[in-house]
């Protein structure tokens, strides 16, 4: 009876095994993570809720392949020191097939070989690739592409003196530099430089001052907290008008508003399809497209993304990106299948923008544009 019994549990623990087994093979595990805490927390909370739409959106239609997504998240609260072991746990604990994330660039330069050496796509919503990216892929322009165009918008407005001022982390850094060179070849003078430390610096006074005593004609900005620079640099009297980058207005145009009031009014930055995807004609396929992620947005959340924060749907672009290029990997999709596979995207038509990658190139995205803060919103730039 003893052994009899024992031989029971045995055969119930061997397909109760099986069965786990079996559900685990039936399903693609993504990993993700983002900066749900820390100073870009706004960014990063909001790429989660853009990548979890897409992800639901694909589950429900049956998945890929005939398999559906599971999703294990972690934390990189904005640290680098934090980001790296979150990511490996995601690696070696949960053998995940892809990932998505982190929106910080410092954060993404560290992982870039770790996902190399592991053969782990990352679909990175930093906006820059990492120094080694084999298979790390971004999904906005290459950062010496964004520089040209503020660059070049610079030159048409007649710019004759610009100051930068840059936050200290990678992409911001690296902007920073592209645009010297570029106004250099443009003929436009950098009168003065300066940097801050995003994470622990509040006080922008003493480079504006020497912004003020350069006499620049344009300010631009490479970095978050611009509402607090925008803020101060009203205080000291400085009127150069104020050219932001990518990010100017990352955290959403009700939280900028909220620090710098009126001072932001008038002001440029870059921006992307779905922060003025309204100044499109109706019956462009990327109103459309954006339109569509918005009235699914709003059905899943009761709420519209904010347009000014692109990480909206900048985390459901790259999970629908994602989504496909493990379609066309096949059933038995590896990392090397799907780097592979998301190198032959062309043309793919986001919420956010264009997206054509290739072995060469793994930052795409050809929707960026100039835009201007006007009466509390958001304007397109005809140039």
């Amino acid at each position: 009876m003893r052994s009899s019994t024992l031989f029971r549990a045995a055969l119930l623990l061997a397909m109760a095994l099986g069965v786990a087994n079996a559900n685990a093979a039936d399903v693609y595990k993504i990993g993700f993570m983002n900066s749900l805490s820390g100073y870009l927390a706004g960014v990063g909370t909001a790429g989660r809720d853009g990548f979890m739409l897409a992800i639901d959106e694909m589950n429900r239609a049956g998945g890929i392949n005939g398999r559906k997504f599971e999703v294990f998240s972690e934390n990189d609260e904005s640290d680098t020191a934090k980001g790296v072991p979150a990511a490996i746990r995601l690696i070696n604990t949960h053998k995940v097939l892809a990932f998505v994330g982190p929106a910080r660039s410092d954060v993404t330069e560290a992982l870039g070989p770790i996902f190399e050496k592991n053969q782990i796509v990352d679909m990175t919503l930093s906006v820059l690739v990492p120094t080694q990216h084999g298979y790390t892929f971004a999904g906005f322009p290459a950062v010496v592409d964004e520089a040209r165009l503020m660059i070049n918008f610079l030159k048409k407005q007649g710019a004759k003196t610009i100051a930068i001022l840059n936050a200290i982390d990678l992409y911001d850094k690296t902007l920073a530099n592209d645009l010297a060179e570029e106004a250099q070849k443009a003929g436009i003078k950098v009168v003065a430089t300066e940097s801050y430390n995003a994470v622990t610096d509040r006080n922008f006074i003493p480079q504006l001052s020497k912004f003020k005593v350069a006499n620049a004609e344009w300010m631009l900005i490479a970095g978050s907290l611009t509402g607090l620079i925008m803020k101060q640099r009203n205080e000291i009297g400085y009127t150069g008008k104020v050219l932001g980058n990518i990010t100017y207005i990352g955290q959403g145009m009700e939280s900028l508003l909220q620090v710098a009031g009126p001072t932001v009014e008038g002001s440029y930055f870059t921006a992307l399809q779905s922060t003025v995807w309204d100044t499109l004609p109706k019956d462009d396929p990327r109103y459309k497209v954006t339109l569509q992620f918005r009235e699914q947005f709003k059905k899943k959340y009761d709420r519209y993304p904010e347009p000014e924060k692109i990480a909206y749907a900048q985390g459901y672009d790259l999970a629908m990106i994602l989504g496909e290029a493990i379609k066309r990997a096949g059933p038995d999709a590896t990392g090397a299948k799907v780097k592979a596979a998301v190198e032959g995207v062309k043309n793919f038509l986001g919420a956010n923008g264009t997206y054509s990658f290739s072995a060469t190139a793994h930052a795409s995205n050809s929707g960026l544009v100039i835009a201007r803060v006007t009466k509390g919103g958001v304007a397109l730039v005809n140039e």
